[in-house]
């Protein structure tokens, strides 16, 4: 029988890091099983152990591709040429987005039993994140979006604090909201009470137009 060529075993190794991706987004990695996912695919699980020296190995790459590619789609918003509310209004919608990919179980598993690629996840909000959100937020205070007075260093302190502290398994488990709202709400809460009267007005309609909701109305605005 003719052994695979490069092109085999690259088509091979990516199908298993795409079935592994949606099982454990999905289910949580630590109810997936190594046969489970050859037998998905149709492979032995020797073929499987061709490409991977373990399921944590597969995890390790699965984990650290989800966080290239929100790295670099938030990046690309970040940098481009939509105005700065627009780009915060973006922001929320892709974050959440992805961060529903991320589902409950996914979350307790790496918390309860990958905790260093938890940690993983954490220290890329805390960092990668937090400098591209950073670089935007000062682009809002030379738009005139957000206000001057706003230590941007302190309030990313606690945006990530607070976003660290809710999406995290435990709190997810007593509150049956989507992930996704669950954001949203936090960053809108935190994202209102930097911007500008303008700005905040305007926010505010970008949201309501999304949500199909009455626009709520800011303290001290008729």
């Amino acid at each position: 029988m003719k052994a695979p060529d490069s092109s085999e075993r690259v088509d091979i190794r990516e199908r298993i890091i795409a079935a592994a991706s949606e099982r454990f987004f999905e289910e949580g990695f630590s109810r997936v099983t190594v046969e489970e996912i050859a037998a998905g695919l149709g492979i032995s699980k020797k073929t499987f152990y061709k490409h991977f020296t373990s399921k944590d190995e597969l995890l390790l790459l699965v984990t650290e591709r989800l966080l290239e590619g929100i790295h670099g789609q938030f990046r690309s918003i970040v940098g481009g040429d939509a105005l700065f509310l627009e780009k915060l209004d973006a922001l929320i919608s892709f974050i959440g987005r992805r961060l529903t990919r991320l589902s409950r179980p996914m979350m307790r598993d790496l918390q309860r039993h990958s905790p260093g690629i938890w940690a993983r996840v954490q220290q890329f909000r805390r960092e990668r994140i937090s400098n591209d959100f950073k670089g935007l937020l000062i682009r809002g205070v030379a738009e005139g979006s957000v206000r001057s007075d706003v230590d941007i260093d302190l309030f990313l302190l606690a945006f990530t604090g607070a976003v660290e502290a809710v999406v995290n398994p435990g709190v997810l488990a007593e509150h049956p909201l989507p992930v996704q709202e669950i954001v949203r709400s936090i960053m809108t809460l935190f994202l209102r009470g930097i911007l500008t009267l303008r700005a905040g007005e305007e926010f505010a309609l970008i949201q309501s137009r999304k949500l199909r909701m009455p626009v709520p109305q800011l303290p001290g605005v008729p």
